[in-house]
């Protein structure tokens, strides 16, 4: 009877155990860091600002038709909750710029702008809607490519870089365990400097892509 005793009994503890141990598994699966990487294809919508062109102020500037994309890391660990993370990313556009300067002088130019940056972000941890937003601090690069500008004798590439920062909000939705698709605006914000052109770039991006968790 005692044998039969000690039987049942770690037959019971045993289930009760592995029950447990499934229980913390599953748990400890759900609090587990969480690793992305994202694509995305990206509008610009650039605000030139501060330009000189030639040693002399520009009147008027006006930068479009700005269209790329990009990619990012993102990781959010365990010990924040999945709240508080970090991206590593690289994105760019490239589109057109023209300028007039206060002696009536004018110019062209083809402008890519790429940066690499690295974002703070806060999120939503669970849920199939998750809204972020964040900060980041790096680096852009600025190509004049075709410049047709007074004062440069350089007309095929010139480039450029700066520090730059940048705000941004977005929203994920979680359309698979794995796999998601993001909707995100971003202010960026820069100073570009090139022999005989310089100016200070601001532009508000539009970003829309899908991602894979990990």
């Amino acid at each position: 009877m005692l044998i039969k005793i000690i039987i049942v009994g770690g037959v019971i503890g045993g289930g009760n155990f592995d029950g447990n141990t499934i229980k913390y598994s599953q748990a400890g699966a759900a609090e587990s860091t969480d690793i992305y990487i994202s694509l995305a294809v990206a509008g610009g919508f650039p605000d030139v600002q501060g330009m000189s062109l030639a040693g002399e102020e520009v009147v008027r500037s006006h930068a479009y038709k700005n269209v790329g994309g990009g990619f990012k890391i993102g990781i959010f660990p365990q010990m924040t909750h999945r709240v508080l993370g970090i991206e590593l990313e690289y994105f760019g556009t490239t589109g057109r710029l023209s300028a007039a300067n206060s002696s009536g002088a004018e110019g062209k130019a083809g402008l890519t702008v790429l940066n690499s940056m690295f974002n703070i972000v806060l999120r939503k941890p669970s849920g199939e809607l998750r809204p972020y937003g964040g900060f980041g601090i790096g680096y852009s690069g600025g190509i004049l490519h075709g410049a047709d500008f007074p004062g440069r004798s350089n007309q095929d590439f010139d480039s450029t870089s700066s520090f730059a920062y940048q705000f941004m909000g977005g929203l994920q939705w979680e359309i698979s365990e794995r796999a998601f698709l993001f909707a995100e605006y971003k202010h960026l914000v820069t100073a570009l400097h090139w022999k005989a052109v310089s100016l200070d770039y601001r532009a508000n991006y539009v970003l829309a892509g899908f991602g894979w968790n990990f």
